[in-house]
Order: C-alpha cells, then sequence, then structure tokens
C-alpha cells in the first residue's frame, strides 16, 4: 500500500542513503591516511644516520628524510580536511536521518488508519452477508 507520505519517504531515504555511502567513502580515507601516516613514521624511525660514510651518504639520508617528512606533513594537512568532512558528513546524515524518521512515522501511521479502515469496512460487510444469511434463513422458516 501507499501512502501520501511514501514518495517523500523514497526521497528522503534515498538522500540518507547517499549521505551514508559519502560518509563511508569519507571513513575509509581517514583510515587509508592514517595507515600511511604510520608507515611513514616507521619508515622515518628506521631510517639510521650513518656514523661513517660520505658527505654524499650524509646528505642523501638527510634528504631521504626531509622528503618523507614533507610528505607525512601533507598527508596529515590532508587528514585534517577529510576529519572536517567526515564529521559535516556525519552531521548531515544524522539530521537526513531524522528527517526521514519523521516521514516513515507518519506513513506508518497513515497505513495504520487505512488498515484499520479497510478492516472496519470488512467487518462491516461481513455483518451485512451474515444478517441477509441470518433474514434468508427466517423468512424460509416463515414460508414453510
Amino acid at each position: 500500500m501507499k501512502s501520501q507520505f511514501s514518495k517523500i519517504a523514497k526521497v528522503r531515504k534515498q538522500k540518507r542513503d547517499s549521505i551514508e555511502r559519502d560518509l563511508m567513502k569519507s571513513q575509509n580515507k581517514e583510515k587509508m591516511l592514517r595507515h600511511k601516516i604510520t608507515v611513514l613514521n616507521d619508515e622515518i624511525g628506521g631510517l639510521q644516520t650513518p656514523r661513517e660514510g660520505t658527505v654524499s651518504m650524509l646528505s642523501l639520508i638527510a634528504e631521504q628524510k626531509r622528503i618523507l617528512n614533507r610528505d607525512k606533513k601533507r598527508l596529515e594537512e590532508e587528514l585534517i580536511l577529510v576529519e572536517k568532512n567526515t564529521a559535516l558528513l556525519q552531521s548531515a546524515y544524522q539530521k537526513a536521518h531524522v528527517e526521514y524518521e519523521k516521514i516513515y512515522y507518519l506513513e506508518e501511521q497513515e497505513l495504520q488508519a487505512i488498515i484499520a479502515k479497510l478492516k472496519k469496512e470488512e467487518q462491516l460487510a461481513l455483518d451485512e452477508i451474515s444478517t441477509q444469511l441470518f433474514a434468508n434463513q427466517m423468512q424460509k422458516k416463515v414460508s414453510q
């Protein structure tokens, strides 16, 4: 059965589901960035400055550390943006969910009212049929 709220509920549900998908993508990106930052931290920690060697070797190691630190900083900045986006999406999802639940509740209430009305009409029809059958039986007895 459909109520006057069915189309609105469908649209609100689609909007909520779309926001939910975007939220999941954002959360997954956040996890991926955290993992990449952890890997870079491990790489930075794993680089050992040699105690002996040429100046070029020392400058190469220092350059590697600078590059890794620059990449780490870039990922941390991106992570901050993604976290903000995730927070916005969570807020939007909560609002969309509340709006959907309101319409869904109204739709359910209307459907329950329709069902109750149909049951009452069915009961009245059954009462009418049983009254007619009873009247037919009484008429047959009287005519015999």
